[in-house]
């Protein structure tokens, strides 16, 4: 999900009972071809319901996806010990905490600690703590990564997500979510259907066309009522300061009621004077103003620790000659060619 420093009001990425990982070479090839012959003669045969421009499309967003969201986190590591994250990657197990029960776990600890479970991918959430192992696992359920923990996570905040349920529908993800757009507030951080709630759009370029898209940072239709001075922001690239602003100009206006607003270029027009610095404080929302919590920030990080681990294209190949051979590692090339013989 590419993200130009806020949030776009995207769909989660499916959740599904595996974490999301960099496809093999096996997995790759496949859809290519029906089988490669064990005495090396290859037989391709590209399937009629997938072209093969589609199969590379799909895993270029798969890879992206996952290295946006995994790239700059361990698969081995329990991230207890690191305290409360400024951000990282969530999942819910449902198998170990189903409903009431509410408790989220780490990247590592969804791929060592629960494998084969019944596992949803909560995207990213702010200021967490692993949770994997504590009491609300049980007496019998340990971490495996990191077991000595304390009873609980005070500080850690949850809502109906962890029960795989998302918007004010309580709709289940991903088996209600099929063709509707889901946006996660920049507040609360719960998912909602962009057609259950009307919303504005705050726009950053005022002088481009309409109907081109501008990244913009989604706040749900309640946080709007929590933090008001949201809904006075004007359009344009000017900073806000809201900190002058009376109780009484601080409200929704009427026309706004009930509506979700979407900004462009959110963080970049808060002001930081110590006048709004305290109305974020009073608000519990100071977090805006820590670039460590911007979305932004996780992804650029998940980039440069994939660009300084990637492989080189000789190294790819190899990797690619050991898993389905000299001849399968050519079928496959070839068809790449094809797609793209400019290229190369």
């Amino acid at each position: 999900m590419e993200n130009n420093g806020e949030k776009k009001s995207d769909p989660i990425p499916a959740a599904t009972s595996e974490p999301m990982t960099s496809p093999t070479s096996e997995q790759i090839v496949a859809p290519f071809a029906e089988s490669i012959a064990a005495d090396g003669e290859q037989i391709l045969e590209v399937k009629e319901s997938v072209t093969v421009e589609e199969v590379l499309e799909s895993l270029q967003e798969m890879q992206e996806t996952a290295d946006l969201l995994f790239g700059a986190q361990d698969p081995n590591v329990c991230t207890f010990p690191e305290g409360y994250k400024p951000r990282q990657t969530v999942f819910a197990c449902i198998t170990c905490t189903p409903a009431p029960q509410m408790a989220g776990v780490c990247y590592g600890c969804s791929l060592n600690c629960h494998d084969g479970h019944e596992i949803v991918e909560l995207y990213t959430k702010r200021k967490f703590r692993c949770d994997c192992g504590n009491p609300k696992f049980g007496s019998e359920k340990k971490c495996t990564l990191y077991e000595e923990k304390p009873k609980e996570n005070e500080f850690n905040v949850y809502n109906h997500n962890y029960h795989g349920k998302f918007c004010t529908c309580d709709a289940y993800y991903p088996d209600d979510a099929h063709g509707f757009e889901l946006y996660q507030c920049e507040i609360c951080e719960d998912w909602y259907h962009d057609s259950h709630t009307p919303s504005k759009s705050i726009r950053y370029e005022t002088e481009q066309e309409p109907e081109e898209k501008e990244p913009a940072a989604a706040i749900c239709a309640g946080c709007v009522k929590k933090i008001p001075f949201v809904a006075h922001i004007p359009e344009g690239k000017d900073v806000f300061c809201h900190s002058k602003m009376t109780s009484e100009q601080l409200i929704v206006p009427e026309e706004l009621a009930n509506m979700s607003i979407m900004v462009s270029h959110f963080r970049e027009r808060l002001c930081k004077c110590s006048g709004c610095t305290r109305v974020y404080d009073l608000a519990d929302c100071e977090f805006l103003l820590d670039d460590e919590d911007d979305m932004a920030t996780f992804e650029d990080e998940a980039r440069k620790k994939v660009a300084s681990e990637q492989k080189t294209e000789g190294e790819e190949m190899r990797e690619l000659v050991k898993e389905v051979g000299m001849d399968g590692a050519r079928v496959f090339y070839e068809g790449i060619i094809k797609v793209y013989p400019k290229q190369f």
